[in-house]
Formats: structure tokens, sequence, C-alpha cells
């Protein structure tokens, strides 16, 4: 059974989220109240918790947009190799490196790396069959999950100065070339 996707639901959400991420390029998010996010938006309080239980909530939505983007590019690519998932995640982050900056600048960036490990479980399916790579444990997973957000958060500590490419091959360059079992 499909769920259908209410179009003034969906509306409503990206307003609410459109206008948090107005008020926190203005000021601080622990400052910023859930009237101020309704008023930016010109919807009501209940229309927020219709939709929201708490700011952090709002912030989720794009974050898991980047998630789910990152999924995309993984089912897709020609091959599997620590260059071409350091590539695919690095361009995922660039494409989404305003939010991570204004996360970053607010004390929040935490979330994206909790949201990404949702997704560990799914994409070590994703690979399972795939005669290049071993199935990892939960540790290797949250691991190296870890290490990617570390660089990502030192890249954008450091102005973002490399290209999604040139971080991605410092990256890979520290993993195996292939995820063949006998080099990891």
């Amino acid at each position: 059974m499909k769920t259908r996707i209410n179009p003034i639901k969906m509306q409503s959400r990206k307003w609410l989220l459109d206008a948090l991420i107005y008020l926190m390029k203005e000021k601080e998010f622990r400052k910023i109240s859930i009237k101020e996010i309704t008023d930016k938006a010109g919807l009501d309080r209940k229309t927020f918790y219709r939709n929201f239980k708490s700011k952090e909530e709002v912030l989720e939505m794009p974050i898991q947009e980047a998630c789910l983007d990152y999924v995309k590019v993984l089912e897709n690519l020609p091959e599997l190799s620590s260059h071409y998932l350091s590539v695919a995640y690095f361009s995922i982050c660039h494409k989404y490196l305003d939010l991570f900056r204004l996360l970053n600048q607010n004390g929040l960036f935490l979330m994206v790396l909790l949201k990404f490990d949702e997704y560990l479980p799914y994409l070590n399916n994703l690979f399972a069959n795939s005669p290049n790579y071993r199935y990892k444990s939960d540790y290797e997973l949250v691991y190296q999950a870890g290490g990617f957000w570390n660089a990502t958060l030192h890249w954008i500590n450091n102005g973002t100065k490399e290209t999604p490419e040139e971080i991605a091959e410092i990256i890979s360059s520290l993993m195996p070339s292939s995820l063949k079992s006998e080099e990891i």
C-alpha cells in the first residue's frame, strides 16, 4: 500500500524548515523560539507541532535528504572502491555544505553523524553481494563513519579549501585501494 503524501503538509514542513534556516543565519539555534519559526513561516504553532516535536526534528529533514542522496549515489557507483565511496561522500557533503556549515556553527553537526549512522546497516547490506566487499561488523562501520565525519568536520573548519575530489583523494589514500577482504 502506497502512502499518499499530503501536499499541504509537505509545503508547511518546507516553510518551517526554510524559516528555521533563515533564522539560524541571523541568530543562534538555541535562542530561536518556535513562535519565531512559525511567525517567519506564516504558520501557527499548531501547524508546527502537527509536523514536528522540536526544532531539532525540523533539521533532521534536510539531513535525511542528504543521507538518501548518498544512498542513491552509492547504489549507482561504477565500481566499489574506497576512492568512489569517498568521492560520493564528499560530493554529497559539498552539495549540503551550507546546511552543514550552519549546523557546525550552532554546535549541531553531530546530528549529521547520528543520521548517517542509521544508514550503516543498509549500506553494509547493499554491498554484501559485491565481490570486492567483505561484510563489516557494527564496530567497523561506526569506526569508518566516525573517520568520515571527523574528516568532514575538519574540512569544514578549514574552509573547505579542497574540492570534494581532492578531499576524497586524501581520505581514500588512507584506505585500501580496493575493498577486497584480503586487503582490509
